[in-house]
């Protein structure tokens, strides 16, 4: 019996075999490397993003604050009062050994921190309130974080009391400069952002008008820091111009 008709193929080598194998390794390997590449791509864009966007919002909720800012002369009409009014802003130690600004002031604006309480949901918000900011080191996790602190009622101590918030834990650089409009000898008006310190209550501002209570405008600076040690930042100047900034124009 005759055996079926050849097909005349050949079957692979083992040579053929690796080759082909190696090949596809190959290809796989610049496949994944790309996809792998592109996705930590965008991954990097999307936490940049995210930094960015947290940025702002922490940039426009000191500097709405920092907008509201009042000095109160009722708390100093009296030469005996210790009552702390204005803004007390001073430099501290903070991340990496490196000095940030911790700031304490009165403002007129809604309460964010007390909706709560009955007062406030029935619409008897005073808008009057003490705001802080500060970078603190948490030592338990050894890490920085950025807060808020806001009290409801105003007293003597305008540094301590109420309710405080954790903002963020990335900032990493918070820095409140201040503008003072000074004239030189030959008449023209000097501005600088020196000064990174200031306290309302020892510049005498009230009795002395020519000792300005509240600065002239403020420059607030922030960075932030992700997690892979890409690091955002922002700066930006807001002009003030509340009673007796320029009492020129409340005359």
């Amino acid at each position: 019996m005759n055996a079926g008709p050849s097909t005349g193929r050949k079957a692979f080598s083992l040579i053929e075999l690796l080759v082909s194998i190696t090949l596809l390794a190959i290809v796989s390997a610049m496949i994944y490397g790309a996809f792998f590449q592109v996705s930590n791509s965008s991954l990097k864009v999307k936490a940049s993003l995210s930094q960015s966007q947290e940025l702002r919002l922490l940039m426009k909720m000191v500097l709405d604050d920092l907008q509201a800012v009042q000095y109160l002369e009722h708390f100093v009409e009296d030469e005996e009062s210790v009552a702390e009014t204005g803004i007390i802003a001073e430099m501290v130690l903070g991340p990496e050994s490196s000095e940030v600004s911790q700031i304490d002031f009165h403002a007129a604006l809604p309460s964010r921190f007390y909706r709560d309480i009955e007062s406030v949901r029935e619409g008897m918000d005073p808008r009057l309130h003490e705001i802080g900011y500060r970078l603190e080191l948490d030592t338990t996790r050894d890490v920085w974080q950025f807060k808020r602190r806001e009290d409801f009622y105003i007293d003597e101590d305008l540094r301590e009391g109420g309710r405080e918030q954790i903002l963020s834990e990335s900032v990493i650089e918070f820095s409140v400069s201040f503008r003072i409009e000074t004239k030189t000898a030959a008449g023209f008006l000097e501005e600088s952002f020196e000064d990174y310190e200031w306290n309302t209550d020892e510049r005498e501002c009230f009795e002395n008008i020519s000792n300005r209570c509240l600065p002239d405008a403020i420059q607030l600076s922030m960075s932030l820091k992700g997690e892979s040690g890409e690091i955002v930042n922002d700066s930006q100047v807001i002009n003030l111009c509340v009673r007796p900034c320029k009492p020129e124009l409340f005359k």
